[in-house]
């Protein structure tokens, strides 16, 4: 008898490594060391401390891992700090924090918020949709909206113990997010796109904690919704494969209900927007859309949404819903890739060529780790007989 890792855990160790890569790829020769290298010393090290980890602490009582959890969430709180002293965000050609901080910064001053540029080029506009920046907003009252990285991992990190009410579990989940360099290069940069992604997750988790449905509570499934969707247009993926399924199962008259309030949300988060300039319909000029639809394919983006619809009908509880939002993701993001590349070409390299923004794949992390933290031991290695 020999131990193998289960079939689904190495699909979703497999995605997680990938993004990793991806990253190191990416961005590790910014600071002028050769990536290659350490990619593969990742790799190795990643799996060698995954099996001794898991083998080494399967007998350990859940309880046990209670300090050890605080203890390692107070270490990712100091290291963040660090980052965020060390790093002189406008240093860094990342303009996601500026994207909010710029936007918020017209927005008081009465200067129309969508049409401001960002800190790295006069190209570049904000793209997160108006309900994001309200959630920010506190962390830019206190002078730096990185502020709000202790926030998204913190209510994560809380959801998650909350829904598996095991520390052993939460302990995995955060150290596997602490050993991601995706997850530090957001931080390093004040990217707020994986923080969108732990705020999802987290009101997904909060929503199956309270055993919410859309049969049982319409009006409420609705409203949390348009409100998700009403943060970035990347959040509406894992919302729609979430509620699509449920939703097939309601009277024509309720699905019409839902859509008309969770349309009805969407549309008046941007209602002051439309409206701030009603003699030039600036609105109409630039807006969110723009930015977030640039560089894409309609034909993907349709292409998409059926792929999307079949995946939504082969989950039938929360553990497979993370699953298949995972792979989800991370094919959304592939074939966006690849339509960009056959459509416009490399100018060099994908790792070289800033058309390519390779960190939007960092949005499959949390339900990947999220799937391979809730497994049990057992789960995670199988025995096979020779």
């Amino acid at each position: 008898m020999f131990k193998t890792i289960n079939s689904k855990i190495a699909i979703q160790l497999f995605l997680y490594l990938f993004v990793n890569a991806l990253f190191i790829l990416k961005y590790l020769p910014r600071t002028g060391v050769n990536a290659l290298l350490p990619m593969i010393l990742y790799l190795v090290l990643f799996i060698i401390l995954f099996l001794i980890v898991k083998k080494i602490t399967f007998h350990w009582k859940d309880n046990s891992f209670k300090y050890s959890l605080f203890g390692l969430t107070f270490l990712s709180m100091i290291m963040i700090v660090v980052l965020l002293i060390k790093i002189d965000p406008l240093s860094i050609r990342v303009d996601r924090w500026s994207a909010v901080t710029y936007f918020l910064d017209s927005f008081f001053k009465g200067i129309y918020p969508y049409g401001t540029h960002t800190h790295v080029s006069a190209t570049n506009f904000p793209s997160p949709f108006p309900v994001w920046y309200l959630i920010n907003l506190p962390f830019y009252l206190l002078n730096d909206v990185g502020i709000g990285l202790f926030f998204f991992l913190g209510i994560v990190v809380l959801a998650f113990l909350r829904y598996t009410k095991s520390y052993k579990k939460t302990f995995f989940f955060l150290l596997l997010i602490i050993v991601s360099p995706a997850y530090w290069w957001e931080v390093a940069v004040r990217s707020d796109s994986l923080s969108n992604g732990f705020f999802v997750l987290s009101l997904i988790l909060l929503y199956e904690i309270k055993k919410q449905s859309i049969q049982d509570n319409l009006i409420l499934t609705a409203l949390f919704c348009g409100i998700v969707a009403s943060t970035r247009l990347s959040a509406i993926l894992p919302m729609a494969l979430l509620i699509f399924p449920s939703f097939l199962g309601i009277t024509l008259k309720r699905k019409l209900t839902f859509i008309l309030l969770a349309f009805g949300v969407f549309i008046l988060s941007f209602l002051p927007f439309v409206l701030w300039d009603t003699d030039n319909w600036i609105f109409f000029q630039r807006n969110p859309f723009m930015s977030q639809s640039s560089v894409g394919s309609k034909y993907v983006l349709l292409l998409m949404m059926l792929v999307g619809i079949w995946f939504s009908m082969w989950w039938k509880n929360l553990t497979q819903f993370l699953y298949i939002t995972s792979i989800f993701i991370f094919i959304f993001m592939l074939t966006s890739q690849l339509s960009l590349i056959l459509t416009r070409g490399v100018d060099g390299t994908i790792f070289t060529d800033s058309l390519y923004d390779i960190s939007y794949f960092s949005l499959l992390l949390p339900y990947c780790i999220a799937y391979i933290s809730n497994q049990t031991e057992k789960e995670c290695i199988k025995l096979t007989s020779d």
